[in-house]
């Protein structure tokens, strides 16, 4: 009835279906991981304690930096309100964590 052609291509079927589920479960799993980074970090924003140790050496570079420093764009700021709808964070909280992030490149 079966033949073992039949059986060799259910086979390499169900291992192709495995296969790319694991690769969706991965992603959507990395993206999660990767929000609930978001929101930990703006937490930490809330608490006003920042990760950041400073180093007094470099303290003239960083000023002549945020003079430099880049100016949020429109477009980057609608994608900005459109994530912090997603995540269900303040847009402002968001805002001000991307000028702070864009002052420390």
């Amino acid at each position: 009835m079966f033949t073992t052609l039949f059986f060799i291509k259910a086979a390499i079927i169900i291992s192709a279906l495995f296969v790319i589920a694991l690769f969706v479960f991965r992603k959507l799993r990395s993206k999660k991981k990767a929000a609930l980074q978001l929101k930990h970090n703006i937490s930490l924003l809330r608490e006003e304690k920042l990760l950041m140790h400073t180093d007094k050496k470099l303290e003239k570079k960083r000023q002549k930096l945020l003079k430099k420093s880049k100016v949020l764009s429109e477009a980057d700021a609608s994608k900005i309100i459109n994530k912090s709808k997603k995540l269900g964070v303040q847009t402002g909280e968001m805002l001000l964590a991307s000028k702070i992030q864009m002052s420390c490149e």
